[in-house]
C-alpha cells in the first residue's frame, strides 16, 4: 500500500513542482522517518500501530523513488542514452541496498540495536537531499545558459536577415 501510494503521490506531486523538489522533499521525510525509528524500534513494547505506521510511509518513500528517479534520469541527461544512465543509476541504487545493509548488520552486532543504523540512514539521507539541491541549482543554471544561447542565436539570425 505504502509502496503503490507514493509512486501515485510522488507522480502527482512531480507534475505540480517538479521532479527535484519533490524528491528532496521526500528525501528529508525519509530522515525523519529513519530517526523516528529509533524510538519505535527501540522502544521497550514497541507499538504495533505506530510501527506498521512507519513502516508504510518508509515503503511510501521507497515507491517515490522508484517513481523519480526515471524522470529525473531523462530530465538531466535526455532519451538518448535513457537506458544506459538509468541502469547505472539503479545499479548504483542496488549496491547501496547490498552494502548498507551489510553495514546495518554489523552496527547492530557491534551495538545490539538498530540505532546506529537508523542514524546512520537518516544522515546519508539529509546529505542526499542537501546535494540533490546542489543538482538542482546547476541543471537550472545549464537551462539558463541554453536558453541565453538560444535567444542570442536568434537575435543574431534576426539581425542577419
Amino acid at each position: 500500500v505504502g509502496n503503490a501510494g507514493g509512486r501515485i503521490v510522488a507522480g502527482m506531486l512531480c507534475d505540480k513542482i517538479g521532479g527535484i523538489k519533490t524528491l528532496v522533499f521526500m528525501l528529508f521525510f525519509q530522515s525523519v522517518l529513519m530517526l523516528s525509528a529509533i524510538y519505535v524500534v527501540g522502544a521497550a513494547t514497541p507499538d504495533t500501530a505506530l510501527l506498521v505506521l512507519v513502516a508504510t510511509f518508509i515503503g511510501f518513500n521507497y515507491g517515490t523513488n522508484l517513481a523519480l528517479f526515471p524522470s529525473i534520469t531523462k530530465q538531466f541527461w535526455g532519451l538518448k542514452n535513457f537506458g544506459m544512465n538509468y541502469g547505472i543509476l539503479f545499479t548504483a541504487w542496488g549496491v547501496g541496498g547490498f552494502v548498507l545493509s551489510r553495514l546495518s548488520q554489523m552496527f547492530l552486532t557491534q551495538t545490539g540495536s538498530f540505532t546506529l543504523s537508523f542514524l546512520f540512514s537518516g544522515f546519508l539521507l539529509i546529505a542526499g537531499a542537501l546535494l540533490t539541491l546542489t543538482l538542482q541549482k546547476s541543471r537550472e543554471d545549464e537551462i539558463l545558459e541554453e536558453q541565453l544561447a538560444q535567444a542570442r542565436a536568434q537575435t543574431e539570425a534576426a539581425s542577419g536577415q
